[in-house]
């Protein structure tokens, strides 16, 4: 009997978790070393050249990927122009980027930044060449085979980086995401083969770019605020700013893109093929709210509670005031977890455009906050900007999200609480932890010993109180259900 689409997706997320958590740490471990190996000034241009690469590729979004996960027809044709137009447009990104370097690097007030900006302009074009097939293994939910290649490009950009640290500063970070995402194409052919034609179609390009105008809308989005929000930050507060700044967002975001790329990556195909099922799509969405509740709330706990020792003992004084924007970060991005559950659902459905207004609302209170605070506040307006964006960003997101959406949120208020409160509870033993064990090795048992009480009193409270973890985990993950109670004869 074929797996349903609740087991298959719990496969799913079992891979794609192995690959995200491990990727996300060898990140963690690898953003550490070079912290100690780099200055802020080094990671200040690295942000420089990212975030002028990542505007390049948002504003030319195309959402051909999403719409052939979306699709209900594929052919040949779709993959080809698929294909097709990623190449036009990472050699129309590289070429871009290789000209306007200069006139970048202006905008930033730093002409150091020429070079990583026109290196880094070269990934995009490699990234593109990769196999169109790939789309197929996110549709049927085969995350085995893409978490390979996402931890072997891992494994080869950190190891080329930090072995070039030394001798060629922030360019070895750029030159190891060079060497990922050859990694990334070349074995993207091994695990999804398909022979690629430069060729357009008609009928299929109508089809995709029905679809994915309102992703290019939403990319366009993203990168601009991004790209405004570190111009912002270079401009008035400095470069050595922006590199405080790049490095406490990737480690207060590390939570929220774990939990979104885990989890979130397979919902959205899920969502797809359960959306004419509305009582089993309201038991999957019931079960992603608890899956990121489980994770993003001790998380986050954890985050604020080590911030400073982390700070002190694995940066250094070289780094000194990361740890309030680590804090400040990582308690906006915890606002947004019902949002991280309502994206896939709107894209899934179709509204789209619902999801297009709610990410307009969040980038303007964003770049306003911190246009309005940074006068005042420094560096530390724009974790006030975070916080404020994603309160906006939530409420707006519960009133643009489906009904079935409104049915989950009350019953699972509950379960929320105690969860809460376990949290609290692993972020104030891991603080007590770190203070009573000295050096970095204190912020590694701290952590560990407060996920620990975290899973002891979630699995506890689940089994006094019944609030439902276990049961609504088990519909992606039977082994997790509880067992039914034998009746009486």
């Amino acid at each position: 009997m074929p797996a349903s689409e609740e087991s298959r997706a719990g496969r799913a997320v079992i891979w794609n978790g192995i690959q995200k958590i491990l990727s996300k740490a060898l990140y963690l471990l690898g953003t550490l070393v070079l912290g100690r190996l780099l200055t802020p000034q080094d990671f200040g241009l690295v942000a420089i050249a990212a975030v002028a690469v990542t505007t390049a590729m948002g504003a030319t979004e195309t959402g051909m990927t999403t719409a052939i996960v979306q699709s209900s027809v594929r052919d040949d044709g779709h993959y080809d122009l698929a294909w097709t137009v990623n190449v036009l447009r990472g050699a129309l990104v590289c070429l871009a980027l290789l000209i306007t370097a200069p006139l970048i690097a202006r905008w930033f007030d730093d002409p150091h930044a020429v070079l990583p900006i026109r290196l880094l302009a070269l990934v995009p074009l490699i990234a593109a060449i990769a196999s169109p097939r790939l789309a197929d293994l996110i549709r049927e939910l085969n995350f085995s085979r893409l978490a390979l290649i996402g931890i072997g490009t891992v494994v080869m950009e950190l190891g080329v980086s930090v072995a070039l640290a030394a001798r060629l500063g922030g360019l070895a970070i750029i030159l190891g995401k060079i060497a990922g995402a050859t990694m990334l194409t070349a074995s993207s052919f091994i695990v999804a083969p398909h022979r690629p034609r430069l060729r357009f179609r008609h009928s299929a390009g109508q089809q995709l770019i029905a679809f994915g105008r309102w992703m290019f809308a939403i990319a366009i989005l993203g990168v601009t605020s991004d790209l405004l929000l570190k111009i912002l930050i270079s401009t008035r507060l400095g470069v050595a700013s922006l590199g405080l700044f790049s490095l406490a967002d990737k480690l207060a975001e590390t939570p929220n893109q774990l939990a979104n790329e885990a989890v979130g990556a397979v919902a959205m195909p899920l969502y797809t093929q359960l959306r004419a099922d509305r009582p089993r799509l309201t038991a999957a969405v019931r079960s992603h709210v608890i899956a990121l509740m489980c994770f993003l709330l001790p998380a986050t706990a954890l985050l604020v509670a080590l911030a400073g020792p982390l700070e002190q003992r694995v940066l250094g004084p070289a780094w000194a005031g990361t740890s309030p924007m680590v804090v400040l970060l990582a308690i906006g991005y915890l606002f947004e977890l019902l949002f991280q559950a309502i994206t896939p659902l709107l894209t899934a459905t179709g509204a789209v455009p619902r999801l297009f207004i709610v990410d307009l609302l969040q980038y303007i209170v964003l770049i306003g906050g911190m246009a309005t605070f940074s006068g005042t506040f420094g560096l530390v307006a724009a974790g006030i900007a975070r916080i404020l964006a994603s309160l906006v960003v939530v409420v707006a997101g519960i009133k643009a999200a489906p009904p079935i959406f409104g049915a989950i949120t009350l019953p699972l208020l509950r379960s929320g609480t105690i969860l809460t409160t376990l949290a609290a509870a692993c972020g104030t033993a891991a603080y007590f932890t770190a203070q009573s064990v000295p050096d970095a090795v204190g912020v590694v048992v701290a952590g560990a010993v407060g996920g620990l009480l975290f899973l002891a009193g979630a699995w506890l409270c689940d089994g006094i109180f019944n609030v439902g973890i276990r049961e609504n985990l088990g519909t992606f993950f039977p082994v997790l259900a509880p067992r039914p109670r034998p009746t009486s004869a």
